[in-house]
């Protein structure tokens, strides 16, 4: 609920605020992908890797998490390369931070 109503927030600075530009970056909606679509990036079929109260795992660019909660340095890379450049409508809105820095 919270998510839904920043597109709205988003708007109403972009129109109060015509020097400046806002856009939203959908990360949750992006996690959520890679958690119910693991397969779809390639890396460990998204299973959890690492033991409770373990050391994080070394080669955490290989892994989407490295415990129950943490996204590894591969997740956050793919939440980073969409946010740039979105792959779907919904992980930015108006628009993503590539056509921002266009403008």
């Amino acid at each position: 609920m919270f998510n839904t109503r920043l597109r709205s927030l988003v708007d109403d600075l972009n129109k109060n605020l015509p020097n400046a530009k806002a856009i939203y970056i959908n990360a949750y909606g992006i996690f959520q992908d890679i958690i119910n679509n693991p397969s779809s990036f390639g890396r460990n079929d998204g299973q959890i890797t690492c033991l409770p109260l373990q050391t994080p795992c070394r080669n955490r660019d290989e892994y989407l998490f490295w415990d129950a909660f943490h996204p590894s340095e591969a997740a956050n890379i793919i939440v980073g390369r969409r946010s740039y450049s979105a792959q779907s409508s919904s992980d930015s809105y108006p628009i993503d931070i590539r056509r921002l820095a266009q403008l």
